[in-house]
């Protein structure tokens, strides 16, 4: 026994209870009324059980060629349902409409009402409740128009009123995108800054189809998308949608070498997303004004260094180089050449006849206009070892020799060396001189010096002995002490007074 029937039969005893116990206070009616009121609570709280119960519907077109609507429902033994009390509705204009009539297990067999059997007659089958209690409509050949949103009605009685129990269904019919029919990218080569058009033609299928264009660059590994269509809602009889879109595009340089997609989807696409590519697409651009790089840079480079000359610029179709080189010395004249593929100029060991102006040229075959640009290479010999055209311009340091038909000026290492020397010397010579000057003259210094010791007077206490009477003594003579102003002549000596 279910729950609900025991309630049923609670409910039922305590009823009678009731009837008794007012019997037995007729004369109190205010008890009456409050007894009444219960009674009637009682059987209003009581709720219905019935149950009803249908499920949305995803149909794929391309699988399936019918519809499954099933509406499966639960009731109590007090609740009853009426011959064509089961009803499939479908929500048109934003009313639900009758479209199939079913009955309880023994009675009337299910049909189509009379105003939808053009629709649905041919090609629906219903099928009515059995032990399962079900009410199942399929829909054969489904269209378009099938998709919608379903319900499934049951009207029944309980006690002594009737009730209505409902459940929808939405039916979304999914139509597969298929590859676009049509694709167009052109023109195929452009000029950057230009633009170029993409047209599209594909069935998105259905629920909400789209198409989508995509760019794909070789720099690039993922795609971007460059254009989304709105969602459409036109389907045609076989639930799909077909989308013509036409759009433009910007170029630029990056877009060189790209190629574009056309890709069509729904709500229920999955990968693979079915879509076409166009060609790759050629983009025009430059040359740009060339820079031209040295490696390795320097500001002057020396008889025998490596040195790299590069033009570098961009352009499409590949760029032709002309190198134009004017030496400095001009009688070596002017050299013009030409090259389709080499940017650069490699010097393994540099030659004095290198030295000038190196211009770069450079145009494509799509642009006649020639930009360039130039840049100045100096080499000159080495320190230890410079060229000359004649020995009268070496310098002090070097000595002039000949060397394969060439006059070089190779540096004197013993020059330097020599002039230390010579400074050495002048400067022991100068001091030298200075030294004897000055030796000479303390000499002289010292002689006049004793002079005046020698002319100073005797003291006034000294004898005539002692100063042997103011002349030179013969003891002075004999030694040969002669004092400036005493001549000596023969054997007889003059005296003179000091």
């Amino acid at each position: 026994m279910t729950c609900e029937s025991k309630f049923n039969q609670f409910r039922m005893k305590l009823v009678v209870l009731l009837m008794h116990f007012v019997k037995h206070l007729e004369n109190m009616d205010k008890i009456k009324v409050m007894l009444l009121t219960l009674y009637f609570m009682i059987l209003e709280k009581k709720a219905s059980s019935l149950t009803v119960k249908t499920e949305d519907v995803v149909f794929d077109l391309q699988k399936n060629n019918r519809i499954i609507l099933n509406c499966t429902y639960n009731k109590d033994d007090t609740e009853d349902i009426s011959k064509r009390g089961i009803k499939w509705q479908k929500k048109i204009n934003g009313t639900f409409e009758d479209v199939a009539y079913f009955s309880p297990p023994g009675l009337q067999d299910p049909f189509i009402i009379q105003e939808m059997e053009s629709l649905y007659k041919n090609r629906t089958e219903l099928i009515g409740p059995n032990t399962s209690l079900s009410a199942v409509m399929i829909i054969k050949d489904p269209v378009c128009t099938d998709e919608g949103t379903y319900r499934c009605w049951i009207q029944y009685s309980f006690g002594n009123s009737v009730k209505e129990k409902a459940d929808s269904s939405v039916v979304v019919v999914n139509a597969r995108a298929t590859k676009p029919k049509e694709f167009l990218v052109f023109p195929n080569e452009v000029e950057e800054k230009q633009s170029i058009t993409i047209h599209c033609i594909a069935d998105v299928g259905s629920p909400q189809g789209y198409i989508e264009i995509w760019k794909k660059t070789e720099k690039s590994n993922t795609p971007e998308v460059i254009y989304k269509s709105t969602l459409t809602n036109g389907k045609t009889e076989n639930c799909t949608d077909l989308i013509n879109v036409t759009t433009t595009y910007n170029i630029t340089r990056g877009d060189n070498g790209a190629l574009f997609r056309c890709s069509s989807k729904n709500n229920f696409t999955k990968d693979p997303i079915p879509s076409s590519d166009s060609s790759k697409i050629s983009v025009f651009y430059g040359p740009d004004k060339p820079t031209i790089t040295l490696t390795p840079y320097k500001t002057i480079y020396s008889i025998g260094d490596p040195l790299t000359i590069q033009c570098i610029t961009e352009s499409n179709p590949p760029p032709v180089f002309t190198w134009i080189f004017t030496p400095f010395n001009k009688s070596g004249g002017t050299r013009v050449e030409y090259s389709n593929d080499k940017s650069k100029k490699v010097f393994s060991s540099l030659k004095a006849e290198d030295s000038g102006i190196y211009i770069c040229m450079v145009n494509n075959s799509a642009r006649p206009h020639i930009l360039n640009s130039s840049a100045n290479v100096s080499v000159v010999p080495k320190i230890s070892e410079r060229e000359y055209s004649g020995c009268n311009q070496c310098g002090y340091m070097e000595t002039c020799q000949q060397s394969n038909e060439k006059t070089v000026c190779v540096y004197n290492f013993w020059m330097p060396i020599a002039v230390v020397c010579i400074l050495l010397s002048a400067v022991f010579a100068v001091s030298s001189i200075v030294m004897v000057k000055q030796r000479k003259k303390t000499q002289e210094s010292t002689a006049t010096s004793n002079i005046s010791i020698e002319n100073k007077s005797p003291p006034s206490d000294a004898t005539p002995g002692e100063m042997h009477g103011g002349y030179i003594s013969p003891e002075d003579l004999e030694f040969g002490c002669l004092p400036p102003s005493v001549t000596q002549e023969g054997k007889g000596a003059a005296y003179s007074r000091l």
